[in-house]
């Protein structure tokens, strides 16, 4: 941008600086991009502001877009600098959006942080769409980042003779030069989180009234568990390194004059920080309306009776204590320091406030073979504990457990979400068993597969077109409509196609053309079937989907233990499809399993009861009562937990 003039004197235009958090693909009211709001806070109380128009990308596209109508939204903001926050959900999303913008904006510098940015994860660091990786806890290299380019401290490409980038003086960054990785000096944690206004009471980040206020208490663990990032780079001793209670309960009081009804701690061991006591007796006059619903990690050891009734009385309703292995061996392979009988009897003590406990089994650690999941599982049911989840162990880059994988004979995805594949006691078929099993027995669906969007309720209903800025989350073509080019670049993350059976072939191209330009979005295809079209083969259906363009990504690699083998080290997830057929029609679900799902039209005669019984025997999705004839009256209800459309 060049400079402008202004009364004989030479005005040197702000840099404009655009910061980026993409979703969990199924849960975008999490998003709440509190790492992108401390940078920009932190940027402006160094003095940046003068020099830097820092904004964030609103939530209303960053939640719901899908990846063209990103592109094209950061692509038009023209930002000098983007700064993106990377996480397992959505590092290759992330990178392969802000690939496309940088082929359009070929000046643009690209920063990333958050925890996939590590010394060992070379995918990142190494990724055409990364300048520069910011390794570590955020705020101060990048204010110092920012000053740098400020200063039109050096270019990004390579000089001419020059021995060494101009970015080698700044600590905390790998960047590339000349065809290599360099990594410069570790950047030393901030000594006092002080340091650091708070965005939400800075104005740089609003929520939406069913959003989640993320409260963050320390940057701090004392534990060394051999699987976990929490606290690494920040530090061994806590010291300074957490928010002091003024600062956290104004933030909370400020989301409760939003509207804000949901608050997660970010805190690994909120019993442990010096904060928790006076913090919960704040909390139980502040929240005494219990309006306020709170989110919190806790270490199970240290519940006593005491830090129950204070948590009970704060209204913290939702709380996770980990437990990951009863097995002795794992523990200690995992560096985990877990006393099983003080954990148990604390986490019990949850159960009788009537507080929800997220309990969570790590299939696949080091050290655990099949005696050792049953025996956590026997520790389960010995003590008395509510029901468990079932989490496949994801070797982190930056973890122990990665630099101690060949010990262990560790094999992993070498992509997001990095899912362990098998170990020296486990190979993936013994794995792929076991999760099923242990799923079964916790009445979990075994091929769920975790971070998918949900169907939508309404998929089968005609939506109206929303404002022209909006994402547009489905794809009406039944009957055909007229859709442009410009459709595909509007599209939401998460997209609802309907079309007719005989029309297919003639729309194929409009949804491949969909996918390119989207290819890390989630299309839900829904086929309709008429009494005179006849219905396509499992295997024709199959090599249909398998011809539509498809790039690998974060949901397909979660995906492996659900369909898919170790050599691929992924399963196919979208487009999913979904047949809706005439009640009178001749299909077993059961064969269209592998590809897809059945949903039974049925037209309800005046006065006719309906036929839950026959309903339910015919198995599939469930049924479309379309209440007519007419294709787009249909809407969805809920009949026995299975998806009824009424």
């Amino acid at each position: 941008m060049a400079p402008a003039q202004t009364g004989g004197i030479l005005v040197k235009p702000k840099l404009r600086v655009l910061l980026v958090q993409l979703p969990v693909p199924n849960n975008p009211g999490l998003n709440t991009p509190l790492a992108a709001g401390y940078l920009k806070a932190f940027a402006y109380a160094q003095g940046l502001g003068s020099r830097f128009e820092i904004e964030l990308l609103p939530r209303a596209l960053a939640d719901h877009a899908g990846d063209a109508l990103l592109e094209d939204a950061i692509a038009a903001r023209e930002p000098d600098i983007v700064g993106v926050s990377l996480y397992t959900w959505n590092s290759e999303r992330s990178l392969g959006i802000i690939e496309r913008v940088k082929r359009r904006l070929p000046s643009v510098r690209v920063v990333v942080g958050g925890p996939e940015v590590q010394n060992d994860n070379r995918w990142v660091l190494e990724h055409p769409a990364v300048d520069v990786a910011v390794i570590g806890e955020g705020e101060q290299t990048f204010a110092e980042l920012l000053r740098h380019w400020g200063d039109d401290g050096g270019p990004f490409i390579p000089l001419v003779g020059a021995a060494e980038s101009p970015l080698a003086a700044i600590h905390g960054i790998a960047y590339r030069w000349h065809g290599a990785t360099h990594f410069t000096a570790e950047r030393a944690a901030l000594s006092d989180l002080a340091a650091i206004p708070s965005p939400y009471l800075a104005g740089y980040l609003g929520l939406p009234r069913d959003g989640t206020l993320m409260i963050e208490i320390s940057r701090w663990c004392p534990y060394a568990c051999s699987f976990c990032l929490y606290g690494r780079n920040m530090g061994p001793r806590l010291g300074s390194r957490y928010f002091g209670l003024e600062r956290v309960l104004a933030e909370i009081a400020w989301g409760r004059e939003q509207g804000i009804r949901r608050v997660h701690f970010v805190e690994a061991n909120l019993n442990l920080v010096p904060l928790f006591w006076p913090l919960m007796r704040a909390l139980a006059e502040l929240n005494r309306d219990r309006q306020m619903t709170f989110y919190a990690e806790l270490r199970g050891e240290h519940l006593t009776d005491e830090v129950v009734a204070a948590l009970d009385r704060a209204n913290v309703r939702y709380v996770e204590v980990g437990l990951q292995t009863a097995n002795l061996a794992a523990l200690k392979a995992s560096h985990r320091r877990t006393d099983l009988q003080k954990w148990a009897a604390g986490t019990r003590r949850l159960y009788e406030h009537g507080i929800e406990v997220y309990l969570d089994v790590i299939l696949g650690l080091p050290a655990d073979d099949a005696a050792g999941v049953a025996e956590t599982l026997d520790f389960i049911r010995r003590e008395a504990l509510g029901t468990y989840d079932i989490f496949t162990l994801q070797v982190l880059p930056g973890t122990a457990v990665r630099q101690a994988s060949a010990e262990y004979g560790l094999r992993f995805q070498d992509r997001p979400p990095y899912y362990v594949l098998a170990t020296s006691t486990f190979g993936f078929g013994d794995l792929r068993r076991l999760r099923r099993q242990l799923k079964h027995g916790a009445n979990l669906p075994p091929d769920a597969v975790e971070g998918m969007p949900e169907p939508r309720h309404d998929a089968l209903v005609r939506r109206q077109e929303p404002a022209a800025d909006s994402p547009t989350s489905q794809i009406w073509l039944c009957p055909p409509a007229p859709h442009g080019g410009q459709l595909i670049h509007r599209l939401a993350a998460h997209v609802d196609v309907v079309l007719r059976a005989a029309d297919r072939a003639a729309h194929t191209p409009l949804l491949a053309a969909a996918i390119v330009a989207n290819p890390f979005s989630v299309f839900d295809v829904y086929i309709h079937y008429d009494a005179e079209t006849p219905l396509n083969a499992p295997e024709q259906l199959r090599q249909w989907r398998a011809a539509l363009p498809f790039q690998a990504s974060y949901l397909d690699r979660v995906a492996v233990y659900s369909g898919g083998d170790a050599a691929a080290a992924y399963a196919r997830v979208s487009p999913r499809l979904w047949l809706v057929l005439p009640w009178s029609a001749q299909a077993e679900p059961a064969a269209y399993a592998s590809v897809a799902e059945i949903i039974w039209q049925y037209t309800l005669a005046e006065g006719e009861e309906p036929p839950l019984g026959a309903w339910a025997a015919a198995g599939g999705a469930g049924v479309w009562l379309p209440g007519g004839t007419a294709l787009d009256r249909a809407s969805w209800g809920i009949l026995g937990g299975v998806p009824i459309w009424g």
